[in-house]
């Protein structure tokens, strides 16, 4: 089974550029982690969403799901390996906590890294808030023989927890397109400050931005990736980061006077994993465009966002 993770992460890592390896790995990384945990990607049953003060945490199955997004999955686990690396310059022989919020039914993004660095070398705490999450992946590595990377099991909300030691990497995936639904956002304002001084947070950067969109242009580059669509920024809404970790303030900004081919204002989310890992518009789920309105009518006013935390995380717009 080792053997499995070791391909799988090689995969991942060292061919960014090869869908096929990719797409073939995290496949092959379900068929071997679903009948140990009892938990398939996408297949009801095992626990449902929880719905907390500042956000829904998905059910194991979805949570599950997350791995066969190849992309997705292949771009974190690279901006962690090298955040990884990093911190083993900064904190030479010093085993390194690893805080892994949300990690879900298997901890999709650690899990493969486990043949690349000794259980010397990195402590996994793993938190959830759903406790069918912590069984399953506490049985996938007893299972894989991977206990003594892990810490401790934590059951407990990412947004209000409080770390016993501060670590030295934070990884919380927490998130939809736009910053929607899920606590990611409350759970980087509580988890970055606990940081140790020199830490990084996984991801190192999220940024939302207004965009003039024309839909049936963006699905001809769908299908035909050497198709540019026309696009028509109109400015940031919000960054959030592990250097300008501050909650939301109200963002105006201003239509053009003339629309051209795009008359659809969409939120476009543009996320950095770490330096130069990144993904942007339509890479995965977590970046398709999320639709505002149509803006025919609108040339030249002035469009006001906010995002309104709780149960429901949101952005919220009005016009003037």
């Amino acid at each position: 089974m080792k053997e499995i993770l070791k391909r799988c992460a090689d995969s991942l890592l060292f061919y960014p550029d090869d869908y096929g390896h990719i797409y073939g790995a995290v496949r092959e990384l379900h068929k071997l982690y679903a009948p140990i945990t009892g938990i398939t990607a996408g297949v009801q049953g095992a626990g449902s969403d929880i719905y907390l003060p500042q956000g829904k945490a998905i059910s194991p199955p979805h949570a599950a799901f997350c791995l066969l997004e190849g992309q997705r999955t292949s771009v974190f686990m690279r901006g962690i390996y090298q955040a990884i690396l990093k911190l083993k310059t900064i904190y030479p022989s010093t085993r390194l906590t690893i805080l892994y919020a949300g990690c879900g039914p298997y901890a999709t993004l650690v899990t493969p890294l486990t043949t690349l660095f000794k259980a010397e070398e990195i402590n996994i705490q793993m938190l959830d808030i759903n406790p069918i999450c912590l069984e399953a992946v506490k049985k996938l590595y007893t299972e894989l023989g991977l206990s003594a990377y892990v810490g401790s099991y934590i059951c407990e909300d990412a947004t209000v927890y409080q770390a016993e030691i501060p670590p030295h990497l934070i990884i919380s995936e927490t998130m939809m397109h736009a910053l929607v639904r899920e606590p990611q956002v409350a759970i980087m304002l509580n988890l970055i400050p606990q940081l140790t001084p020199g830490g990084l947070f996984i991801p190192q950067e999220i940024t939302v931005s207004a965009t003039l969109l024309n839909f049936s242009q963006e699905s001809k580059r769908c299908l035909d990736a050497s198709f540019n669509p026309k696009r028509t920024s109109v400015g940031k809404i919000y960054t959030i980061s592990q250097h300008n970790c501050q909650k939301h303030q109200p963002v105006t900004v201003r239509m053009p006077e003339n629309f051209e081919e795009t008359k659809e204002l969409y939120l476009l989310t543009d996320i950095r994993v770490f330096n130069d890992q990144k993904l942007s518009i339509n890479d995965c789920s977590l970046n398709i465009p999320v639709k505002v309105q149509s803006v025919e009518g609108y040339e030249g006013r002035d469009v006001t966002f906010e995002y309104i935390m709780g149960e429901k995380p949101a952005f919220r717009h009005h016009w003037s």
